[in-house]
Order: C-alpha cells, then sequence, then structure tokens
C-alpha cells in the first residue's frame, strides 16, 4: 500500500518499527517495505535502528536490510543521516563501511 502512494500505510510501518524491537525477523521484514516509503521520517527511524541494534550474527541481515533500503532512497534525503552514521564510533566497523559506500556511489 505504501508502494501505491498511500501514506498511513508508510506511516504504519514506522509504528510497527517500536512495536516489534525484539522480533528481528519482523524488523528484516518492515526494513524491507519501508523502501517504499522514501521520507525523511524513515531515514531517521532507520537510522535510529542502526544505533540501538547491536551487531551479532542474529542481527546482521537486519542491519544489512536497513542498508539496503537506505540505498533506495534519493541522496539528498539520506546523506546527511548516512554521513553521520558512517562516522559513528557506536556503530560497528563494517556497517560504517557499507554506509561510508553508500555515499561515495
Amino acid at each position: 500500500m505504501s508502494s501505491a502512494g498511500r501514506v498511513e500505510a508508510g506511516v504504519f510501518l514506522l509504528g510497527l518499527l517500536q512495536h516489534y524491537r525484539e522480533d528481528v525477523a519482523r524488523l528484516t521484514e518492515l526494513a524491507k517495505a519501508l523502501s517504499s516509503f522514501p521520507t525523511a521520517a524513515t531515514v531517521d527511524a532507520l537510522s535510529s535502528e542502526l544505533r540501538r541494534v547491536k551487531g551479532s550474527s542474529s542481527t546482521r541481515r537486519y542491519l544489512r536490510r536497513i542498508i539496503d533500503t537506505l540505498e533506495y532512497f534519493p541522496e539528498k534525503l539520506m546523506a546527511e543521516q548516512v554521513q553521520s552514521l558512517s562516522t559513528d564510533p557506536k556503530i560497528g566497523v563494517r556497517i560504517r563501511q557499507h554506509l561510508s559506500a553508500l555515499i561515495k556511489e
């Protein structure tokens, strides 16, 4: 619904990010669905998730999905946040490398 221009669907997906904070499988699917909702609020929410979720073997797929989702967004929308994330020492080295690659493309 979000990809068809229904803004309320995108807002609903953002709310589900908070509701399913501990369900990594659902969060991965939500991050995928959010690729059709390129707004500043989505970038903020996904950035917060990259800061909140610790990198591990069980969360690696989710974190990578967030980066893939950000890649769909226009650069002017996500560049500032991605730049900030790519230099944040609280985020794992591999994730920061992937984020840096988004800006240089």
